[in-house]
């Protein structure tokens, strides 16, 4: 077994270089875009606003946190369990910091983020959660390439070692001045962004009975509903 494993490990890196030394993209993982359920291809953008997000959803306004979630999932499309990690390049950011938690533990801000190593079963997808969290008031925006590297295990050592490169996207966030946006859009300060159940559920309409409902200007309260 130990001898299969290995000349396993050694056909895959093989392959692997072969295809990077022709400029090639491994697609063992990509990008997943969890919203939409969509592939965000590699040399794609993911953009995102960033927003109060209750902490505890069965606690609406209990604990916020402003922030710009990557709702995204890093999914290994191949038959066999595979090993990822990512390169994380900060191009800009005006405020604020970044937390990277993805393949295993988070990562603070730093230009550039090696993450750690980290297997993803055959067909399954892992959570990126990771996301920006600017300055409360500091307005403005930031950007972030992540690049995805397949990885292999050494099964006598028990390290991994580089193989090929995988998908390159770019994470574009926002954080707006709400004095900047139109006066059509001041005037609706009020609408209803989210609502939820008294257990915590996110609701699609109006359930009857009491809702947690929150406006666009952050605020929460209860609504009845008959």
């Amino acid at each position: 077994m130990k001898i299969f494993t290995r000349t396993l490990f050694l056909a895959v890196a093989l392959m692997a270089f072969h295809a990077s030394m022709n400029g090639q993209v491994d697609n063992t993982f990509r990008f997943v875009d969890n919203e939409t359920g969509n592939e965000i291809p590699d040399g794609g953008t993911y953009k995102v606003n960033a927003e109060l997000i209750d902490k505890i959803p069965t606690l609406p306004g209990m604990l916020v946190s402003l922030e710009a979630p990557f709702d995204i999932s890093v999914e290994n499309t191949s038959a066999q369990d595979a090993y990822v990690s990512a390169i994380v390049v900060t191009e800009s950011m005006s405020s604020g910091t970044l937390q990277f938690c993805f393949p295993g533990n988070c990562e603070t801000y730093a230009p550039v983020i090696e993450t750690g190593n980290g297997p993803i079963a055959a067909g399954k997808s892992q959570n990126m959660n990771s996301e920006w969290l600017p300055e409360k008031g500091q307005y403005g925006t930031a950007k972030f390439t992540i690049q995805l590297r397949l990885m292999a295990l050494n099964p006598l050592l028990g390290t991994c070692s580089f193989v090929a490169n995988g998908p390159k996207i770019t994470v574009d966030c926002t954080y707006d001045d709400p004095a900047g946006i139109s006066d059509a859009a001041m005037t609706d300060t009020k609408a209803e962004t989210s609502r939820y159940s008294l257990d915590g559920r996110k609701l699609t309409s109006p359930a009857r009975g009491i809702n947690i409902v929150r406006m666009a200007d952050g605020t929460v309260r209860k609504v009845l509903t008959k």
